[in-house]
């Protein structure tokens, strides 16, 4: 399986998208700052083996697909574009897409929302490593084997001067004890949710809203 990452970096200033590729074993970065499409009403619509399927939309106000880009991975190339394309497979299948290889985040764990006073997180071990009373919104847990990973915003000082801090951190299943942590977000603006996700033993997440890192678990 080509283990690779593929990304999308927005600026909301300069209404841009560019997209990046990584080796998903050593972290190299395969190609990046790259544009194709609409410079910024574009997303990714799926990661298929070696192609890279990314779609517009009808208007900028509207979800309905309109327009589609197929990238070559490996070449940074695009192999095919359909201005008019509405979803239509049979048309991704003629453009070499296969569709077999299936969704590239069907084996994604991603962390489930739960209230830190809630009855579902009181017999956790980790829920002591946490200083609940500080949490503000939800925490984000995911259990994966004898590790469980957890998420959450953390309040300090008061009144003008109160700061906002996204950490993480993985912790024993059994013991609770805290096997590593970082901070996602040193002065968080406001609460962001989904701040991690785990494939194949490695726990993703994004530092500063521009660093990907990535932790064996």
């Amino acid at each position: 399986m080509n283990r690779r990452i593929i990304g999308e970096v927005r600026n909301a200033e300069a209404r841009q998208t560019t997209f990046f590729a990584l080796d998903g074993e050593s972290g190299e970065c395969l190609w990046r700052d790259r544009v194709f499409h609409d410079a910024w009403w574009v997303a990714i619509e799926r990661v298929a083996g070696d192609r890279l399927v990314l779609h517009g939309f009808a208007s900028p106000d509207s979800p309905l697909l309109r327009g589609v880009t197929v990238v070559d991975i490996p070449g940074c190339e695009v192999v095919w574009a359909n201005k008019e394309w509405s979803g239509d497979e049979s048309e991704l299948a003629a453009a070499g897409v296969d569709l077999s290889a299936g969704d590239a985040g069907e084996n994604v764990l991603f962390p489930i929302a739960y209230d830190p006073h809630g009855q579902e997180l009181s017999q956790q071990p980790f829920v002591s490593a946490w200083p609940r009373d500080a949490i503000v919104g939800w925490i984000e847990t995911a259990g994966h084997g004898p590790r469980t990973i957890a998420a959450a915003h953390i309040a300090s000082g008061s009144g003008t001067a109160q700061s906002l801090a996204q950490v993480v951190k993985v912790h024993d299943a059994a013991s609770g004890k805290v096997l590593y942590e970082d901070t996602l977000v040193g002065e968080a603006k406001g609460i962001a949710p989904e701040a991690f996700f785990v494939h194949e033993g490695t726990l993703y997440y994004i530092r500063e809203r521009r660093t990907l890192c990535a932790v064996r678990i």
